[in-house]
Protein backbone atom coordinates (compact mmCIF):
# COMPACT_ATOMS: atom_id res chain seq x y z
CA UNK A 1 0.00 0.00 0.00
CA UNK A 2 2.51 1.95 0.94
CA UNK A 3 4.60 1.41 -2.21
CA UNK A 4 1.62 2.48 -4.18
CA UNK A 5 1.80 5.71 -2.38
CA UNK A 6 5.38 6.09 -3.57
CA UNK A 7 4.85 5.22 -6.98
CA UNK A 8 1.76 7.99 -7.22
CA UNK A 9 3.88 10.35 -5.57
CA UNK A 10 7.08 10.08 -7.78
CA UNK A 11 4.58 9.63 -10.72
CA UNK A 12 3.11 13.05 -9.82
CA UNK A 13 6.38 14.63 -9.25
CA UNK A 14 7.32 13.62 -12.61
CA UNK A 15 4.83 14.67 -14.54
CA UNK A 16 4.78 18.02 -12.26
CA UNK A 17 8.72 18.48 -13.85
CA UNK A 18 7.51 17.53 -16.93
CA UNK A 19 4.75 20.47 -17.15
CA UNK A 20 6.95 22.83 -15.80
CA UNK A 21 9.65 21.56 -18.39
CA UNK A 22 6.98 22.71 -20.66
CA UNK A 23 6.30 26.27 -19.76
CA UNK A 24 9.96 27.21 -20.89
CA UNK A 25 9.82 25.02 -24.21
CA UNK A 26 6.29 26.62 -25.41
CA UNK A 27 7.48 29.93 -24.44
CA UNK A 28 10.10 29.44 -27.25
CA UNK A 29 7.64 27.62 -29.75
CA UNK A 30 6.00 30.50 -29.29
CA UNK A 31 8.68 33.00 -29.84
CA UNK A 32 9.86 30.99 -33.47
CA UNK A 33 6.21 30.92 -34.97
CA UNK A 34 5.93 34.31 -34.05
CA UNK A 35 9.16 35.28 -35.59
CA UNK A 36 8.70 32.83 -38.56
CA UNK A 37 4.94 33.86 -38.69
CA UNK A 38 3.69 30.66 -38.74
CA UNK A 39 0.21 29.94 -37.61
CA UNK A 40 -3.28 30.32 -38.95
CA UNK A 41 -3.40 33.82 -37.73
CA UNK A 42 -0.42 35.19 -39.61
CA UNK A 43 -1.95 33.75 -42.70
CA UNK A 44 -5.54 35.24 -42.39
CA UNK A 45 -8.29 35.78 -40.29
CA UNK A 46 -8.93 32.95 -38.08
CA UNK A 47 -12.44 31.56 -39.10
CA UNK A 48 -13.71 29.71 -35.10
CA UNK A 49 -16.62 27.65 -37.37
CA UNK A 50 -13.57 26.78 -39.61
CA UNK A 51 -11.61 25.80 -37.05
CA UNK A 52 -13.80 23.77 -35.01
CA UNK A 53 -15.43 22.27 -38.43
CA UNK A 54 -11.40 20.96 -38.82
CA UNK A 55 -10.98 19.47 -35.57
CA UNK A 56 -14.02 16.92 -35.87
CA UNK A 57 -12.94 16.22 -39.26
CA UNK A 58 -8.92 14.87 -37.95
CA UNK A 59 -6.82 13.45 -40.46
CA UNK A 60 -8.01 12.45 -44.13
CA UNK A 61 -11.61 12.96 -43.53
CA UNK A 62 -11.42 16.42 -44.21
CA UNK A 63 -10.48 16.25 -47.80
CA UNK A 64 -12.41 13.79 -48.67
CA UNK A 65 -15.28 15.76 -47.65
CA UNK A 66 -13.75 18.33 -49.56
CA UNK A 67 -13.51 16.50 -52.97
CA UNK A 68 -17.44 15.36 -52.10
CA UNK A 69 -18.62 18.41 -51.62
CA UNK A 70 -16.97 19.97 -54.79
CA UNK A 71 -18.74 17.75 -56.81
CA UNK A 72 -21.74 18.11 -55.56
CA UNK A 73 -21.08 22.18 -55.93
CA UNK A 74 -20.65 21.22 -59.62
CA UNK A 75 -23.95 19.06 -59.97
CA UNK A 76 -25.92 21.84 -58.35
CA UNK A 77 -24.88 24.34 -61.13
CA UNK A 78 -25.85 21.95 -63.39
CA UNK A 79 -28.97 22.17 -61.85
CA UNK A 80 -29.15 25.64 -61.71
CA UNK A 81 -29.97 25.28 -57.93
CA UNK A 82 -27.88 28.41 -57.13
CA UNK A 83 -28.15 29.25 -53.59
CA UNK A 84 -27.44 25.71 -52.48
CA UNK A 85 -24.55 25.81 -54.61
CA UNK A 86 -23.74 28.87 -52.66
CA UNK A 87 -23.90 26.85 -49.59
CA UNK A 88 -22.01 24.04 -50.55
CA UNK A 89 -19.39 26.32 -51.58
CA UNK A 90 -19.31 28.11 -48.40
CA UNK A 91 -19.00 24.85 -46.47
CA UNK A 92 -15.84 24.34 -48.83
CA UNK A 93 -13.92 27.08 -47.60
CA UNK A 94 -14.96 25.88 -44.11
CA UNK A 95 -13.34 22.55 -44.28
CA UNK A 96 -9.96 24.20 -46.46
CA UNK A 97 -9.91 28.07 -45.59
CA UNK A 98 -6.38 28.45 -46.81
CA UNK A 99 -6.61 26.41 -49.65
CA UNK A 100 -6.73 29.01 -52.62
CA UNK A 101 -7.54 27.51 -55.70
CA UNK A 102 -11.01 27.18 -53.92
CA UNK A 103 -11.62 30.80 -53.65
CA UNK A 104 -10.27 32.06 -57.13
CA UNK A 105 -12.53 29.02 -59.16
CA UNK A 106 -15.52 29.20 -56.84
CA UNK A 107 -15.49 32.98 -57.20
CA UNK A 108 -14.96 32.83 -60.89
CA UNK A 109 -17.28 30.40 -61.27
CA UNK A 110 -20.26 32.74 -59.40
CA UNK A 111 -19.19 35.88 -60.98
CA UNK A 112 -18.85 34.97 -64.88
CA UNK A 113 -20.80 31.08 -64.60
CA UNK A 114 -23.85 31.69 -62.52
CA UNK A 115 -24.30 35.34 -63.23
CA UNK A 116 -24.78 35.04 -67.19
CA UNK A 117 -27.22 32.03 -66.31
CA UNK A 118 -29.53 35.21 -65.36
CA UNK A 119 -31.59 37.25 -67.98
CA UNK A 120 -32.02 40.64 -65.77
CA UNK A 121 -28.90 42.54 -65.23
CA UNK A 122 -30.19 43.03 -61.83
CA UNK A 123 -30.11 39.27 -61.34
CA UNK A 124 -26.24 39.38 -62.89
CA UNK A 125 -25.19 42.13 -60.68
CA UNK A 126 -26.59 39.90 -57.94
CA UNK A 127 -24.44 36.95 -58.76
CA UNK A 128 -21.16 39.10 -59.73
CA UNK A 129 -21.50 41.00 -56.37
CA UNK A 130 -21.58 37.89 -54.59
CA UNK A 131 -18.49 36.40 -56.88
CA UNK A 132 -16.57 39.32 -55.68
CA UNK A 133 -17.60 39.01 -51.85
CA UNK A 134 -16.52 35.43 -52.11
CA UNK A 135 -13.10 36.44 -53.40
CA UNK A 136 -13.19 39.29 -50.87
CA UNK A 137 -14.05 36.92 -47.99
CA UNK A 138 -10.92 34.66 -49.52
CA UNK A 139 -8.88 37.53 -48.73
CA UNK A 140 -9.77 38.19 -45.02
CA UNK A 141 -8.54 34.68 -44.40
CA UNK A 142 -5.49 34.80 -46.56
CA UNK A 143 -4.47 38.65 -46.62
CA UNK A 144 -1.14 37.87 -47.76
CA UNK A 145 -2.00 36.27 -50.91
CA UNK A 146 -1.33 38.66 -54.17
CA UNK A 147 -3.17 36.22 -56.21
CA UNK A 148 -6.57 36.64 -54.49
CA UNK A 149 -6.14 40.87 -54.37
CA UNK A 150 -5.72 40.39 -57.59
CA UNK A 151 -8.68 38.16 -58.88
CA UNK A 152 -10.58 40.74 -56.51
CA UNK A 153 -9.96 43.37 -58.78
CA UNK A 154 -10.06 42.04 -61.89
CA UNK A 155 -13.64 40.79 -60.98
CA UNK A 156 -14.24 44.65 -60.08
CA UNK A 157 -12.80 45.67 -63.14
CA UNK A 158 -13.85 43.59 -65.94
CA UNK A 159 -17.17 41.93 -65.40
CA UNK A 160 -18.15 44.83 -64.18
CA UNK A 161 -16.58 47.04 -66.14
CA UNK A 162 -16.29 45.05 -69.60
CA UNK A 163 -19.68 42.96 -69.58
CA UNK A 164 -22.18 43.46 -72.47
CA UNK A 165 -24.11 45.13 -69.74
CA UNK A 166 -21.61 47.28 -68.21
CA UNK A 167 -23.40 50.63 -69.17
CA UNK A 168 -25.60 49.41 -66.67
CA UNK A 169 -24.05 46.95 -64.50
CA UNK A 170 -21.94 50.40 -63.88
CA UNK A 171 -24.87 51.72 -62.86
CA UNK A 172 -26.59 49.21 -60.28
CA UNK A 173 -23.04 49.64 -58.96
CA UNK A 174 -23.12 53.14 -58.23
CA UNK A 175 -26.57 53.12 -57.14
CA UNK A 176 -25.37 50.55 -54.53
CA UNK A 177 -25.78 51.90 -50.86
CA UNK A 178 -23.45 48.91 -49.29
CA UNK A 179 -20.15 51.04 -48.35
CA UNK A 180 -18.35 47.66 -47.47
CA UNK A 181 -18.46 46.56 -50.99
CA UNK A 182 -17.23 49.88 -52.30
CA UNK A 183 -14.59 50.71 -50.01
CA UNK A 184 -10.90 50.71 -50.96
CA UNK A 185 -7.32 51.96 -50.63
CA UNK A 186 -6.43 55.09 -52.76
CA UNK A 187 -2.69 54.14 -53.21
CA UNK A 188 -2.56 57.71 -55.82
CA UNK A 189 -2.44 59.74 -51.93
CA UNK A 190 0.66 59.37 -50.15
CA UNK A 191 -1.50 58.46 -46.74
CA UNK A 192 -3.44 55.19 -48.59
CA UNK A 193 -6.35 56.99 -46.72
CA UNK A 194 -9.83 54.13 -46.87
CA UNK A 195 -12.04 55.46 -49.10
CA UNK A 196 -15.69 54.63 -50.81
CA UNK A 197 -15.76 54.88 -54.86
CA UNK A 198 -18.93 54.85 -56.89
CA UNK A 199 -16.97 53.46 -60.07
CA UNK A 200 -15.73 50.09 -60.22
CA UNK A 201 -12.56 50.94 -62.33
CA UNK A 202 -11.78 52.77 -58.96
CA UNK A 203 -12.17 49.73 -56.80
CA UNK A 204 -10.15 47.60 -59.93
CA UNK A 205 -7.73 50.42 -59.34
CA UNK A 206 -7.61 50.08 -55.75
CA UNK A 207 -7.60 46.70 -55.28
CA UNK A 208 -4.46 46.11 -58.00
CA UNK A 209 -2.20 48.17 -56.62
CA UNK A 210 -2.72 46.67 -53.20
CA UNK A 211 -1.75 43.56 -54.86
CA UNK A 212 1.39 45.15 -56.34
CA UNK A 213 2.41 46.79 -52.78
CA UNK A 214 1.85 43.30 -51.07
CA UNK A 215 4.33 42.20 -53.40
CA UNK A 216 6.92 45.30 -53.41
CA UNK A 217 6.51 44.60 -49.83
CA UNK A 218 8.63 41.04 -50.42
CA UNK A 219 5.75 38.98 -49.59
CA UNK A 220 4.33 36.19 -51.62
CA UNK A 221 1.44 34.40 -49.48
CA UNK A 222 3.50 34.35 -45.79
CA UNK A 223 6.00 36.96 -44.62
CA UNK A 224 9.72 36.89 -45.06
CA UNK A 225 9.91 35.32 -42.30
CA UNK A 226 8.67 31.81 -43.30
CA UNK A 227 11.35 32.07 -46.48
CA UNK A 228 13.12 29.33 -44.56
CA UNK A 229 10.07 27.18 -43.87
CA UNK A 230 9.25 23.92 -45.81
CA UNK A 231 6.06 24.32 -46.44
CA UNK A 232 4.44 21.05 -46.89
CA UNK A 233 1.59 22.02 -49.06
CA UNK A 234 2.90 25.14 -50.65
CA UNK A 235 0.46 26.86 -52.68
CA UNK A 236 2.38 28.40 -55.52
CA UNK A 237 2.23 32.41 -56.52
CA UNK A 238 0.85 32.83 -59.84
CA UNK A 239 0.84 37.06 -59.82
CA UNK A 240 3.38 39.14 -59.64
CA UNK A 241 6.15 37.00 -60.45
CA UNK A 242 9.66 38.51 -61.63
CA UNK A 243 8.62 39.56 -65.01
CA UNK A 244 5.22 39.97 -64.89
CA UNK A 245 3.99 43.15 -66.79
CA UNK A 246 0.57 42.49 -66.96
CA UNK A 247 0.46 42.19 -63.18
CA UNK A 248 1.94 45.45 -62.42
CA UNK A 249 0.22 47.22 -65.59
CA UNK A 250 -2.93 46.89 -64.48
CA UNK A 251 -3.29 49.88 -61.72
CA UNK A 252 -2.40 51.81 -65.17
CA UNK A 253 -5.24 50.49 -66.85
CA UNK A 254 -7.62 50.72 -64.52
CA UNK A 255 -7.23 54.49 -63.77
CA UNK A 256 -7.20 54.34 -67.29
CA UNK A 257 -10.48 53.12 -67.84
CA UNK A 258 -11.54 55.71 -65.10
CA UNK A 259 -10.16 58.56 -66.79
CA UNK A 260 -11.84 57.63 -70.42
CA UNK A 261 -15.24 56.57 -68.47
CA UNK A 262 -15.45 60.35 -66.95
CA UNK A 263 -15.96 61.67 -70.55
CA UNK A 264 -18.48 59.93 -71.87
CA UNK A 265 -21.72 58.28 -71.13
CA UNK A 266 -20.02 54.85 -69.70
CA UNK A 267 -22.69 54.89 -66.79
CA UNK A 268 -26.61 54.68 -67.49
CA UNK A 269 -28.38 57.81 -66.66
CA UNK A 270 -24.97 59.56 -65.84
CA UNK A 271 -23.33 62.28 -68.39
CA UNK A 272 -19.81 62.76 -69.11
CA UNK A 273 -18.05 64.99 -66.46
CA UNK A 274 -14.84 67.47 -67.91
CA UNK A 275 -13.03 70.24 -66.74
CA UNK A 276 -10.35 69.91 -63.83
CA UNK A 277 -11.82 66.71 -62.60
CA UNK A 278 -11.05 65.10 -66.38
CA UNK A 279 -7.76 66.62 -66.34
CA UNK A 280 -6.99 65.44 -62.43
CA UNK A 281 -7.88 61.81 -63.68
CA UNK A 282 -5.66 61.63 -66.55
CA UNK A 283 -2.58 63.21 -64.92
CA UNK A 284 -3.39 60.20 -62.12
CA UNK A 285 -3.22 57.77 -65.27
CA UNK A 286 -0.23 59.20 -66.34
CA UNK A 287 1.61 58.79 -62.93
CA UNK A 288 0.33 54.73 -63.17
CA UNK A 289 1.82 54.51 -66.28
CA UNK A 290 5.65 56.31 -65.47
CA UNK A 291 5.56 54.20 -62.56
CA UNK A 292 4.91 50.81 -64.37
CA UNK A 293 7.35 52.71 -67.05
CA UNK A 294 10.29 53.45 -64.37
CA UNK A 295 9.56 49.79 -62.58
CA UNK A 296 13.45 47.47 -62.67
CA UNK A 297 12.79 44.19 -64.58
CA UNK A 298 15.33 42.03 -64.97
CA UNK A 299 16.50 40.74 -68.59
CA UNK A 300 15.16 36.86 -69.35
CA UNK A 301 18.42 36.28 -70.23
CA UNK A 302 22.52 36.90 -68.80
CA UNK A 303 25.14 38.64 -70.23
CA UNK A 304 28.77 39.10 -69.21
CA UNK A 305 29.69 42.06 -68.05
CA UNK A 306 33.63 44.02 -67.88
CA UNK A 307 34.85 41.13 -65.68
CA UNK A 308 33.10 38.62 -68.04
CA UNK A 309 30.60 37.53 -65.07
CA UNK A 310 26.86 36.45 -66.32
CA UNK A 311 24.48 38.87 -65.26
CA UNK A 312 20.95 39.71 -65.43
CA UNK A 313 20.45 43.51 -66.63
CA UNK A 314 18.40 45.91 -65.02
CA UNK A 315 15.67 47.39 -67.61
CA UNK A 316 13.09 50.21 -67.19
CA UNK A 317 10.28 50.00 -70.28
CA UNK A 318 10.16 54.24 -70.05
CA UNK A 319 14.17 54.15 -71.01
CA UNK A 320 12.82 54.09 -74.36
CA UNK A 321 11.51 58.10 -73.50
CA UNK A 322 14.94 58.76 -72.35
CA UNK A 323 17.43 59.51 -75.39
CA UNK A 324 20.43 59.89 -73.51
CA UNK A 325 19.85 56.96 -71.17
CA UNK A 326 18.71 54.70 -73.82
CA UNK A 327 21.97 55.32 -75.80
CA UNK A 328 23.81 54.33 -72.69
CA UNK A 329 22.49 51.16 -71.77
CA UNK A 330 23.88 47.85 -73.40
CA UNK A 331 22.46 46.76 -76.85
CA UNK A 332 20.47 43.44 -75.01
CA UNK A 333 18.84 45.71 -72.18
CA UNK A 334 17.82 48.01 -75.59
CA UNK A 335 16.18 45.06 -77.09
CA UNK A 336 14.41 44.16 -74.03
CA UNK A 337 13.45 47.97 -73.65
CA UNK A 338 11.47 47.83 -76.82
CA UNK A 339 10.07 44.23 -77.08
CA UNK A 340 8.57 44.97 -73.95
CA UNK A 341 7.26 48.51 -74.28
CA UNK A 342 5.46 47.18 -77.73
CA UNK A 343 4.02 44.00 -75.91
CA UNK A 344 2.56 46.13 -73.54
CA UNK A 345 2.05 48.91 -75.66
CA UNK A 346 3.67 51.54 -73.36
CA UNK A 347 4.25 54.34 -75.73
CA UNK A 348 0.24 54.56 -76.94
CA UNK A 349 -0.78 54.51 -73.37
CA UNK A 350 1.81 56.92 -71.64
CA UNK A 351 0.94 59.59 -74.86
CA UNK A 352 -2.39 59.21 -74.80
CA UNK A 353 -2.21 60.17 -71.25
CA UNK A 354 -0.29 63.26 -71.87
CA UNK A 355 -2.34 64.50 -74.27
CA UNK A 356 -5.58 63.58 -73.09
CA UNK A 357 -4.47 65.48 -69.86
CA UNK A 358 -4.17 69.02 -70.87
CA UNK A 359 -6.60 71.41 -71.35
CA UNK A 360 -6.97 71.04 -75.56
CA UNK A 361 -7.58 67.41 -74.57
CA UNK A 362 -10.25 67.81 -72.21
CA UNK A 363 -11.97 70.65 -74.47
CA UNK A 364 -11.64 68.79 -77.58
CA UNK A 365 -13.11 65.34 -76.04
CA UNK A 366 -16.46 67.93 -74.86
CA UNK A 367 -16.64 69.29 -78.10
CA UNK A 368 -16.47 65.81 -79.52
CA UNK A 369 -19.51 64.68 -76.83
CA UNK A 370 -21.89 67.79 -77.48
CA UNK A 371 -21.19 67.14 -80.63
CA UNK A 372 -22.20 63.35 -80.41
CA UNK A 373 -25.71 64.35 -78.62
CA UNK A 374 -26.85 66.79 -81.01
CA UNK A 375 -25.79 64.75 -84.28
CA UNK A 376 -28.20 61.85 -82.25
CA UNK A 377 -30.94 64.27 -81.43
CA UNK A 378 -31.02 65.42 -85.57
CA UNK A 379 -29.48 68.64 -85.18
CA UNK A 380 -26.83 68.71 -87.60
CA UNK A 381 -25.98 72.42 -87.68
CA UNK A 382 -24.99 71.96 -83.97
CA UNK A 383 -23.26 68.79 -84.46
CA UNK A 384 -21.29 69.95 -87.28
CA UNK A 385 -20.42 73.10 -85.21
CA UNK A 386 -19.09 71.04 -82.44
CA UNK A 387 -17.33 67.99 -84.64
CA UNK A 388 -15.06 71.26 -86.23
CA UNK A 389 -14.18 72.84 -83.58
CA UNK A 390 -13.01 69.70 -81.45
CA UNK A 391 -11.40 68.16 -84.65
CA UNK A 392 -8.86 71.99 -85.11
CA UNK A 393 -7.95 71.11 -81.51
CA UNK A 394 -7.46 67.69 -81.69
CA UNK A 395 -5.69 67.84 -85.01
CA UNK A 396 -3.00 70.22 -83.22
CA UNK A 397 -2.62 68.42 -79.99
CA UNK A 398 -1.99 65.39 -81.78
CA UNK A 399 0.71 66.60 -83.32
CA UNK A 400 2.52 66.82 -80.28
CA UNK A 401 1.76 63.30 -79.54
CA UNK A 402 2.77 61.18 -82.76
CA UNK A 403 2.59 57.76 -80.46
CA UNK A 404 -0.88 58.83 -79.94
CA UNK A 405 -1.98 59.63 -83.08
CA UNK A 406 -0.67 57.23 -85.42
CA UNK A 407 -2.87 54.13 -83.15
CA UNK A 408 -5.12 52.74 -84.51
CA UNK A 409 -7.50 52.50 -81.55
CA UNK A 410 -7.14 56.42 -81.57
CA UNK A 411 -7.26 56.70 -85.66
CA UNK A 412 -11.01 54.71 -85.44
CA UNK A 413 -12.49 56.80 -82.82
CA UNK A 414 -11.38 59.77 -84.83
CA UNK A 415 -12.30 58.18 -87.74
CA UNK A 416 -16.49 58.05 -86.20
CA UNK A 417 -16.56 61.93 -85.75
CA UNK A 418 -14.62 62.60 -89.05
CA UNK A 419 -17.60 60.43 -90.41
CA UNK A 420 -20.54 62.15 -88.70
CA UNK A 421 -18.73 65.86 -89.52
CA UNK A 422 -19.05 65.01 -92.98
CA UNK A 423 -22.79 63.74 -92.93
CA UNK A 424 -23.68 66.53 -90.73
CA UNK A 425 -22.59 69.04 -93.64
CA UNK A 426 -24.43 66.63 -96.17
CA UNK A 427 -27.70 66.92 -93.92
CA UNK A 428 -27.32 71.05 -94.19
CA UNK A 429 -26.77 70.83 -97.85
CA UNK A 430 -23.84 71.86 -97.58
CA UNK A 431 -20.36 70.57 -99.83
CA UNK A 432 -17.44 68.87 -98.06
CA UNK A 433 -14.70 70.58 -97.16
CA UNK A 434 -11.63 70.36 -99.71
CA UNK A 435 -9.27 70.49 -96.85
CA UNK A 436 -10.20 69.37 -93.28
CA UNK A 437 -8.28 67.80 -90.52
CA UNK A 438 -7.77 63.78 -90.40
CA UNK A 439 -9.62 63.73 -94.05
CA UNK A 440 -7.68 60.70 -94.66
CA UNK A 441 -9.05 58.62 -91.95
CA UNK A 442 -13.17 59.23 -93.80
CA UNK A 443 -12.88 56.21 -96.19
CA UNK A 444 -12.49 53.50 -92.97
CA UNK A 445 -14.42 55.13 -91.29
CA UNK A 446 -16.86 54.57 -93.83
CA UNK A 447 -16.68 50.98 -94.05
CA UNK A 448 -16.49 50.39 -90.38
CA UNK A 449 -20.45 50.08 -88.59
CA UNK A 450 -19.31 49.41 -85.36
CA UNK A 451 -19.42 51.45 -82.36
CA UNK A 452 -18.30 52.06 -78.86
CA UNK A 453 -20.47 49.16 -76.61
CA UNK A 454 -19.44 50.89 -73.24
CA UNK A 455 -21.07 54.07 -74.63
CA UNK A 456 -24.91 54.95 -73.42
CA UNK A 457 -25.04 57.95 -76.05
CA UNK A 458 -24.15 54.68 -78.75
CA UNK A 459 -26.07 51.81 -77.84
CA UNK A 460 -29.53 53.61 -76.20
CA UNK A 461 -29.22 57.47 -77.50
CA UNK A 462 -29.16 60.49 -75.53
CA UNK A 463 -32.19 60.50 -74.58
CA UNK A 464 -32.19 57.21 -73.02
CA UNK A 465 -28.54 57.91 -71.52
CA UNK A 466 -29.91 60.86 -69.60
CA UNK A 467 -27.40 63.21 -71.20
CA UNK A 468 -29.33 67.13 -71.84
CA UNK A 469 -28.64 69.53 -73.67
CA UNK A 470 -28.57 72.83 -72.36
CA UNK A 471 -30.15 76.22 -73.72
CA UNK A 472 -26.93 76.53 -76.31
CA UNK A 473 -27.11 73.24 -77.66
CA UNK A 474 -24.11 71.87 -75.65
CA UNK A 475 -24.41 68.90 -73.05
CA UNK A 476 -24.10 69.76 -69.05
CA UNK A 477 -21.67 67.86 -67.78
CA UNK A 478 -22.37 65.95 -64.19
CA UNK A 479 -21.25 67.85 -61.04
CA UNK A 480 -18.12 66.73 -60.28
CA UNK A 481 -17.58 63.97 -57.92
CA UNK A 482 -16.22 64.70 -53.98
CA UNK A 483 -13.19 63.44 -52.85
CA UNK A 484 -14.81 60.32 -51.47
CA UNK A 485 -17.18 59.67 -53.56
CA UNK A 486 -15.91 60.06 -57.16
CA UNK A 487 -17.97 59.04 -60.31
Amino acid sequence: MRSNLSRKIIYGLIIVAILGAMIPYTNWLTGVKKNKDLGEAAIGQVDTGSFMLKLALLGGARGIAANVLWTRAEELKREHDWDRMKATIDLITKLQPHFLSVWTFQGWNLAYNVSVEWDAPEDKYDWIKKGIQFLEDGVKKNSRSPDLIWDTAWTYYHKLGFADESIILRRLFRDDDDDDFKKYIDYSDPQQPLVFGNDNFKLGYGWFSRAVALVDEGASRLQEGTRDVELVDPSPQRKGRPGDLAFRSMPAHAQTRYAAGLEKASILDIPATFGEVAKNEWAKALIEWEKFGTYTFMTPNQTKNKEGKLIDEPVQIDDMFKPEKYAAISENARYWTNRWADQMNYPYWKDRSMAEMTNEGVQARQLFYEGTIAYKRGDPEQAAKKFREGLDIWELLLKEHPQYQSDKFNEKDTGLIVKRYVRSLKQLGEPEPEVYPFKALLQAAEQDTSVDPFDANEMLGPAASGSKESPAGGANPAPAPSATQPQ
